[in-house]
C-alpha cells in the first residue's frame, strides 16, 4: 500500500541530537571498513550504555540502523550486527546481545527463508534466555517476529495469528516505561490484523498508537490503515476522521519530502471512497481525480486501479458514460498489471455494468462470468478466513488447556516439592526430638548411673568405715586380750616374788591352770582375729595341711606376739607343754632349731 520503511533517512526524527551524532558517526566511520574485524567499531556503542534500560534499547537499534547504512550486502548487514553483538559481549549485557540476535533473526528472515524447525527452535531458546535475563520487554518483539513470519514465510496462518495475540498478551504487561516499544509493536500488529482482513482488530489496536511516542512514519501509516479498515467495515464517518487525520499529517511532516509526495495521493484517493460512500459525489469525483493523477505518476498502479473504478463506477451512476469510458482502459491496465483480487471483482463489475450501458450483451455475459469467478475466489478467500479464525479458537484452547495443564503439572510438582519438604522436615523434627529424648533418656540413666555409682561408692565406704571400725573394735578386744594375758603373767610373778612359794603354791597354781580360751572364748576370738588378721588362718591350713586345733590355737598367738609364758597362760597349760607342741610343728614343717613362733607366725 506505502512505500518500503526502508525509505526512511530518520527514525526518532524527535530525538535531533542523537540523530546527529549519529550521522557524526557514520560520516567518520563508514568508510573502508575492514568486516574482518568488527571490535574495531564496538566503541561507537559506548554512547547507548551510558544509558539504563529501556531507552539503551532504543539507542541500540538507533546506532545499528544508521552506521554503515552504505553496506547493502548480507554480508555487510551481518557485519553490522556482529559489531552489536560484540559491543554487548565486551559490555557484558545480556539484553543487548538478546537484542542484536534479534535484528539478525529479522534479517534472515527477511532475505533468506530460514529453516522452520530452526526458526521454531531459535523463538524457544530466545524466550528462555529473555526469562533467564529477566527481559521481559523483549518477549513481545520475540513473539511478534515468530508472529510475521509463520504467515510470511511458512504459511501457517492460524498459528501466525495465536502468536500475535500472544505478542499482544506480551505488550501488555510492559510498564509505562516501554512505551516506544509497546508502540512499535501494536503499529506492526495493526498491519499484520488488516492483511488478515480483520479490520475490526485493525481498528482496535491501530487506534492505540496514537497515544504512544513513536516515529512519525509508523504513526501516519498506522493511522492511514485505521482509516482504511473503518472505509472497509463501511463505516464512513470514523473513516474520514482518520483520513482527515493523516493528511493533516502529510501536509505536517511530509508534504515537502519527494519520497513521500505520493502518500498524498493515496489519501485522496481513500478519501474520495468515503465522500462517495457519504454521497458527498462532487467532491469525491475532485478527490478521485487527484489521487488517480498522483498515484499512477508514481505507478503504485494498485491504488490507482481502485480510483480509476470508483471514480467509473459512479460516472456510470451518473449515467456519465462519455466520462466513463475515459476511465475503463486505465482501470483495465491498472488493474491486470497491480490489482488483487477484490479488485479484479470490482472491475468485472463495473465492466459489466459498462457495457450493458453501452448495449455490448456479449462482453455482459463475459464479465458476468469473469465476475461470478472473482466471487467464488473472493468467497474461498472470506472462507478461508472463517476457517482461520474457527482453528485459531481450536488453537488457542488447545494451547490454553496445555499451558493450564503444564501450569497444574507444575503447581502439582510445587505441592509435591512442599509435601516431600514438610515430610522431611517432620521426619527430621522426629527424628531430632527422638534424638533428644535419647540424649535425655541417656543423660537420665547416666545421672542415674552416677547416682547409683555415688550410692554404691557411698555404700563401699560405708562399708569400709564400718569394716575399720569393726577391724579396730577387734583390734582393741584382741589387745585387751593380750594385756589380759600379760597382766595375768604379771600377777603370776609379783605372787612368785613376794610370796612364799609354799605358802602360796596353791594360788599360783590355780592361776596358771585358769585358761582364757575356753571353746566358746575361742570361737569369739577366732572372730575377733579374723576381723585383724584376715585369711591368716585360711592361709595357715592351706600352708600345714595336717595343722591340729591346738596348733592352730598357738599360731593363733604367736601372731599377737605372745612368748611362751603367755600362750601357756592364755591356754592354761605349762610353757613346756608349749614348747613340746613348738617342737612338733616345726618338725612337720622342717623348721630350724633356731626358727620361733614369731618368726613363723610373719611368713603366714
Amino acid at each position: 500500500m506505502y512505500p518500503s520503511k526502508r525509505m526512511i533517512q530518520c527514525k526518532y526524527k524527535h530525538l535531533f541530537f542523537i540523530n546527529f551524532l549519529l550521522f557524526f558517526l557514520f560520516i567518520t566511520h563508514c568508510n573502508g571498513q575492514d568486516l574482518r574485524h568488527p571490535e574495531a567499531y564496538s566503541s561507537q556503542y559506548d554512547i547507548a550504555y551510558q544509558q539504563p534500560y529501556p531507552k539503551r534499547w532504543f539507542l541500540i537499534d538507533s546506532i545499528r540502523s544508521n552506521l554503515f547504512t552504505h553496506l547493502k550486502s548480507q554480508e555487510g548487514y551481518l557485519f553490522r550486527i556482529a559489531v552489536a553483538e560484540l559491543a554487548a559481549k565486551q559490555h557484558n549485557d545480556d539484553k543487548a546481545l538478546l537484542i542484536a540476535q534479534l535484528a539478525k533473526m529479522d534479517y534472515l528472515q527477511r532475505s533468506s527463508k530460514v529453516d522452520l524447525r530452526t526458526f521454531e527452535d531459535w523463538y524457544k531458546s530466545s524466550l528462555e534466555e529473555a526469562d533467564r535475563v529477566d527481559f521481559a520487554e523483549i518477549k513481545a518483539a520475540l513473539t511478534f517476529l515468530y508472529a510475521v513470519n509463520l504467515r510470511l514465510n511458512y504459511q501457517q496462518d492460524v498459528l501466525s495469528l495465536y502468536f500475535l495475540n500472544k505478542a499482544i498478551e506480551y505488550s501488555n504487561r510492559l510498564k509505562e516505561g516501554n512505551s516506544t516499544q509497546k508502540g512499535l509493536l501494536l503499529s506492526g500488529v495493526t498491519r499484520i490484523f488488516y492483511q488478515f482482513d480483520d479490520f475490526a482488530n485493525a481498528v482496535r489496536y491501530g487506534k492505540e498508537v496514537e497515544k504512544y511516542n513513536i516515529n512519525q512514519v509508523e504513526k501516519f501509516l498506522t493511522l492511514d490503515i485505521v482509516g482504511v479498515s473503518y472505509l472497509k467495515l463501511k463505516n464512513y464517518d470514523s473513516a474520514q476522521i482518520y483520513v482527515d487525520k493523516s493528511l493533516r499529517m502529510f501536509h505536517q511532516d511530509f508534504a515537502k519530502e519527494d519520497d513521500k509526495k505520493v502518500w498524498y495521493g493515496i489519501l485522496m484517493g481513500n478519501k474520495a471512497h468515503i465522500l462517495k460512500g457519504l454521497g458527498n459525489l462532487t467532491s469525491a469525483i475532485q478527490h478521485y481525480r487527484i489521487g488517480i493523477e498522483e498515484t499512477s505518476k508514481h505507478n503504485l498502479l494498485d491504488n490507482t486501479c481502485r480510483f480509476a473504478i470508483g471514480l467509473a463506477d459512479l460516472y456510470l451512476a451518473q449515467n456519465n458514460i462519455t466520462e466513463a469510458s475515459k476511465l475503463i482502459s486505465l482501470a483495465k491496465q491498472a488493474t491486470y498489471s497491480q490489482g488483487n483480487e477484490s479488485d479484479h471483482l470490482q472491475l468485472h463489475q463495473l465492466l459489466s455494468n459498462y457495457y450493458k450501458e453501452v448495449g455490448n450483451m456479449s462482453l455482459v455475459v463475459f464479465h458476468k462470468d469473469s465476475t461470478q469467478y472473482w466471487t467464488e475466489i473472493l468467497e474461498k478467500r472470506r472462507g478461508k478466513n472463517v476457517q482461520i479464525q474457527a482453528d485459531l479458537k481450536l488453537e488457542t484452547e488447545r494451547r490454553r488447556n496445555a499451558e493450564m495443564t503444564l501450569d497444574e503439572n507444575i503447581r502439582q510438582q510445587e505441592i509435591n516439592r512442599i509435601i516431600t519438604i514438610v515430610i522431611i522436615l517432620l521426619v527430621t523434627g522426629i527424628a531430632f526430638v527422638w534424638i533428644l529424648r535419647q540424649r535425655l533418656v541417656m543423660k537420665v540413666k547416666e545421672k542415674e548411673l552416677k547416682i547409683q555409682q555415688q550410692e554404691a561408692e557411698k555404700q563401699v565406704l560405708i562399708e569400709q568405715e564400718k569394716a575399720k571400725r569393726e577391724q579396730l573394735l577387734a583390734q582393741l578386744k584382741l589387745e585387751e586380750f593380750t594385756n589380759i594375758i600379760v597382766a595375768k603373767n604379771k600377777q603370776i610373778e609379783m605372787l612368785e616374788a613376794e610370796n612364799d612359794r609354799g605358802k602360796n603354791d596353791t594360788s599360783i597354781r590355780q592361776l596358771q591352770s585358769n585358761s582364757l580360751l575356753t571353746e566358746e572364748q575361742w570361737i569369739s576370738f577366732k572372730l575377733l582375729f579374723e576381723q585383724v588378721h584376715i585369711g591368716y588362718l585360711t592361709r595357715l591350713k592351706e600352708k600345714i595341711p595336717g595343722i591340729s586345733p591346738a596348733e592352730i590355737r598357738f599360731m593363733a598367738l604367736a601372731k599377737l606376739k605372745l612368748d611362751s609364758k603367755e600362750m601357756a597362760s592364755s591356754l592354761g597349760v605349762s610353757p613346756n607343754a608349749v614348747r613340746n607342741v613348738w617342737f612338733r610343728l616345726r618338725k612337720k614343717i622342717d623348721l630350724s632349731e633356731d626358727a620361733t613362733w614369731n618368726d613363723f607366725a610373719d611368713t603366714i
